[in-house]
């Protein structure tokens, strides 16, 4: 019977449809926001495992003596007492994540916090990728640096060591810690202060991060532990010293970088979510959920770092204030540092 009689037209057996039928047209499904994010993740640990292979199977993989000049005992002192706290307190939080997740019968968030922060480790060295600017004194544990490794490097010679144990204790440990307290601070606040709205919090913190950042800086620069080289004096105290501090980098990285990463712990989600975790009830896998949560958080904060990075080291171009008189176990023969040659790229 013909159409025109508002019936359909004849589409072959019963049970198939016609192509042109939208009904039968598949309909795609958006995979949820964690998903992406934690794919982004994983393209940033295939950055860090080519760059750590390449490291480790080089002849850079050496430690990078301290060299003539003597380090100090009392910063010799401080530094493998730190180095103790780090192994201690690191073999510590495994332990207790295995303990809280055999509990739980979960992840905990904290430690997909801790595990994401870890995996931005990588970028520590970016500081110094164009202009070498800052560095770590060579008496710490040390197996040289993976900097030269890092995609778009720019070579210059001898590079500042990377305290492996401390590096791994400062992503994986003490900011988690500081996280938790400041977890329980402001859940303090909140109970007493019912008005306190979230933009309140983030800008104490920002105020409270910024002067945190800048003493605690200045309390280990001054027993040796490393060393700001070149700063832009403007934006920076005590300049032409040993004790010389960028402010940009205590307002950028140590409150405003801090901070953010911060907000992501202190406003969780109903169940615990963190914002990175959107769309987490949707997965349909019941094991490794935690792996693709950390790696959307791990995400998210390796790209605030390369923002970070990428703008710390525009600004490195114009630092002009190096100090006269440095150590050989702080300038570890960098270019343009003491009696060091000029860096070929900045003549």
């Amino acid at each position: 019977m013909s159409s025109s009689l508002g019936e359909k037209p004849d589409s072959g057996p019963v049970g198939q449809t016609s192509p042109d039928d939208p009904v039968a047209a598949p309909v795609a499904k958006e995979s949820p926001p964690i998903v992406w994010l934690a794919r982004l993740g994983a393209v940033f640990v295939a950055i860090q495992a080519y760059v750590y292979i390449r490291w480790i199977f080089s002849d850079s993989f050496t430690p990078i003596p301290t060299g003539p000049d003597d380090v100090p005992t009392h910063t010799l002192v401080i530094i493998r007492a730190s180095e103790v706290i780090c192994v201690v307190g690191v073999i510590a939080s495994i332990i207790w994540l295995v303990r809280r997740t055999r509990r739980d019968g979960q992840f905990p968030t904290i430690g997909v916090f801790m595990m994401g922060w870890l995996l931005t480790c990588w970028q520590d060295v970016g500081v110094n990728a164009v202009v070498p600017v800052f560095s770590y004194n060579s008496a710490f544990l040390n197996m040289g640096t993976w900097g030269e490794f890092v995609p778009g490097w720019v070579s210059k010679g001898p590079e500042t060591p990377a305290p492996i144990l401390y590096e791994l204790a400062d992503y994986m440990l003490f900011l988690p810690l500081a996280v938790v307290g400041i977890d329980k601070l402001v859940t303090s606040a909140r109970a007493r202060w019912p008005r306190l709205n979230k933009a309140g919090i983030i800008a104490a913190l920002l105020l409270i991060f910024l002067v945190l950042d800048t003493m605690s800086e200045q309390i280990l620069q001054r027993q040796g532990l490393w060393s700001y080289l070149r700063v832009n004096e403007t934006w920076s105290i005590f300049t032409g010293t040993l004790n010389q501090f960028p402010l940009y980098e205590g307002i950028v990285f140590g409150s405003v970088v801090m901070v953010a990463s911060m907000c992501f712990y202190l406003f969780r989600r109903d169940g615990d979510r963190l914002i990175t975790d959107a769309g987490i009830e949707r997965l349909k896998i019941t094991r490794g959920v935690a792996v693709v949560r950390i790696l959307a958080f791990s995400a998210v904060m390796n790209v605030i770092l390369a923002v970070f990075f990428l703008g710390f080291n525009l600004v490195n171009m114009h630092a002009d204030v190096a100090p006269t008189d440095v150590p050989s176990y702080l300038h570890q023969n960098m270019c343009g540092l003491a009696e060091n040659p000029p860096c070929p790229h900045l003549e």
